[in-house]
């Protein structure tokens, strides 16, 4: 995000976190916890409190924990074990109360009202690529989403799960980790490769490869299969 001149701007670190063991508890059972569950369940372990579920959180209780429960009479031993705690009540002093505690026992707060400590970007997902988008501005943001989505082609996707089927193999081929990202630069301007994600994907992956190695590179150029040079090293 580019910050603005107002001095009170506080930049945010995006990450990409590994949630499949991380717990997210979900404090009220109307349709904007419903959006939040259906959103983190996708990615690791959810509970949703409260004395009321929308239908859609009953009809889909397989996706996550639903724990009835009066959380004006108690909600703290409901934090215990959240990695991060949302707040999504129709009451905002209840809301407030919820915040504070998590805060109090080191537990990330996504607010649902206002800019908390954990802000959820808008995402794109296409394949193995994922593109997190945070603005200022929720107009701002919805159309560089669009945007970026029309640029995603097939051919980024392809490239994509090409490379990381490259990966292992190039470690294996070049020790030094700057002369492995060079080679991956040289497979990413390579416009034949690119060309050839178009009409096959095991050509496009036997140019990429042949960066890895110049003896490689030169049986292409001869007509010969590279797995069967590197078989005689």
């Amino acid at each position: 995000m580019v910050a603005p001149d107002d001095c009170s701007y506080r930049p945010l670190l995006p990450l990409f976190l590994d949630m499949s063991q991380r717990l997210v508890v979900i404090f009220g059972g109307g349709k904007v916890a419903e959006r939040k569950a259906l959103l983190f369940s996708d990615y690791g372990p959810v509970q949703v409190v409260s004395q009321s579920f929308t239908p859609k959180l009953l009809a889909s209780k397989d996706r996550w924990e639903l724990t009835e429960c009066d959380l004006r009479v108690d909600f703290k031993r409901y934090l215990q074990g959240a990695f991060i705690a949302i707040p999504a009540t129709s009451n905002s002093q209840l809301n407030r109360s919820i915040e504070e505690e998590a805060i109090r026992v080191g537990i990330l707060v996504n607010r649902v009202e206002g800019r908390g400590e954990v802000v959820v970007p808008s995402i794109i997902r296409k394949g193995q690529i994922s593109i997190a988008i945070s603005t200022e501005s929720p107009g701002l943001t919805r159309y560089l989403r669009l945007r970026l989505e029309e640029e995603l082609t097939e051919d980024y996707q392809g490239m994509a799960k090409l490379l990381g089927r490259l990966r292992p193999e190039l470690k294996e081929l070049i020790p030094g980790q700057e002369d492995r990202a060079r080679a991956i630069r040289n497979i990413l301007e390579d416009k034949e490769v690119w060309r050839l994600l178009g009409h096959s994907y095991e050509k496009a992956y036997m140019r990429a490869r042949s960066h890895a190695c110049q003896d490689e590179r030169d049986s292409l150029d001869a007509g010969y299969s590279p797995h069967r040079l590197h078989r005689r090293d």
